[in-house]
């Protein structure tokens, strides 16, 4: 009997471009959460990556953190800016990154999406845990 192919990386060693989101979807950091929620309702999505003045990113936006931050305060909601809001743990890898170091990005963060990014820090797609998900069972049977 013989190991997998070389054509056939085990799925933790495939890189994270194979299963990230694209394009990603990017919010200024300075923008309200307003204008976070309607660009995620307009491209149904859970995350934004969130960019600096230079395009550089900062880290992504959940839906959750908007829906917590309408809950704590509906009345002053509107004015509030996403750079208010965006964790502090920084949840970003470079295009080359596997899906191992993805995982281990998200659970070091205590996050469900990392941001794909290029050199420079440009973001370039979006993994979330659902895509992993989809991943580990793409070969299990129905």
């Amino acid at each position: 009997m013989t190991g997998p192919s070389t054509e056939e990386a085990p799925r933790s060693d495939r890189p994270a471009s194979a299963v990230m989101s694209r394009p990603v979807i990017v919010v200024s950091r300075d923008a309200t959460l307003t204008a976070a929620l309607k660009l995620m309702v307009a491209g149904r999505l859970r995350h934004l990556a969130v960019v600096d003045d230079s395009g550089r990113c900062l880290g992504a936006l959940a839906d959750r953190a908007i829906a917590a931050e309408w809950a704590h305060d509906s009345t002053g909601f509107g004015g509030r800016r996403v750079r208010e809001v965006l964790e502090p743990a920084v949840s970003l890898v470079p295009v080359t990154a596997s899906i191992a170091t993805v995982a281990g990005v998200m659970r070091r963060t205590r996050t469900d999406a990392v941001v794909v990014v290029e050199a420079g820090g440009r973001p370039v797609g979006i993994v979330t845990a659902t895509d992993l998900i989809a991943l580990l069972a793409a070969d299990e049977p129905a």
